[in-house]
């Protein structure tokens, strides 16, 4: 006759005070320099986006080409974009560049980066245009050696 099996949460171990000399378990150097460099790719994958986002908004508000992101997006993605920015230009045509102004600016705000997998990530930027914010949704992946755009979502 054997026992049940019963599965319980593991114990919170107890933390020494952030000023000990000690090293918490997990926290070695090895540890650490993974931390920074996950860190520092984090930053990197948030720049991408925000660059993207507002790449984006330009083009579907008939500013900018969408050759110009073309390196950084995937083939089925761009032509969806490129179809937005065709439907855009029909409904309300983009006055000439000169008359626009600096009003014309779009700034981001603060990018929100979630590591789906190693090689995905999910991105949401908030962006000012002239009127009103807009929330940018992008999914990056790592294909070969770049971050590249496989998914974008606006409201």
């Amino acid at each position: 006759m054997t026992a049940p099996l019963v599965l319980s949460r593991p114990r919170v171990a107890n933390t020494p005070p952030a000023n000990s000399r000690q090293n918490r378990i997990g926290t070695a150097p090895a540890a650490k320099t993974t931390q920074v460099a996950a860190d520092r790719d984090d930053s990197r994958i948030a720049a991408t986006a925000t660059s993207l986002a507002v790449a984006c908004l330009e083009i579907f508000a008939g500013i900018r080409r969408s050759d110009s992101i073309s390196r950084w997006v995937d083939r089925g993605l761009l032509e969806k974009i490129d179809q937005r920015a065709q439907l855009r230009a029909e409904v309300a045509p983009a006055k000439p560049v000169g008359e626009l102004g600096p009003s014309r600016t779009l700034q981001a705000g603060n990018a929100r980066v979630c590591r789906v997998t190693g090689d995905v990530a999910e991105v949401t930027v908030i962006v000012r245009t002239q009127s009103r914010f807009r929330a940018v949704a992008i999914r990056l992946e790592l294909l070969t050696t770049r971050w590249t755009m496989t998914a974008l979502q606006t409201m």
